[in-house]
């Protein structure tokens, strides 16, 4: 499959909408980490690389356990900027994956304990 990703890709969400879904996997999962804080510095650094259109979130496992996210380019041919083929070839996407020196966001707040 082929698909070119933009910078117009996605939008946003009826704030109702938005807080049924969050209120859902909280009900669902109580104890989980609800969000992650990342600051706008690590943002911008992942997606003014030159190449970026947006980025991904990818989800990962620390080693107690808890869940991670890691802020990724993404150039417009899909293929992830600064972090090399994620688990093998997990996606199409990811097997185009390559290393031209991006940023990999992490270090986000988890809430809890930051939440507002």
């Amino acid at each position: 499959m082929t698909y070119k990703f933009s910078k117009k890709d996605a939008g946003p969400i009826d704030e109702g909408i938005a807080q049924e879904s969050i209120k859902r996997y909280q009900d669902k999962n109580p104890n989980a980490i609800r969000a992650y804080f990342y600051g706008d510095d690590i943002i911008r650094k992942v997606i003014d690389h030159k190449e970026a259109v947006g980025m991904r979130i990818y989800f990962g496992l620390a080693d107690n356990g808890q869940i991670q996210l890691f802020l990724v380019g993404a150039r417009e041919d899909g293929s992830n900027i600064g972090l090399n083929n994620v688990g093998g070839n997990v996606t199409q996407l990811a097997a185009k994956t390559t290393t031209t020196q991006g940023t990999v966001g992490d270090n986000g707040y988890s809430c809890p304990p930051y939440c507002p």
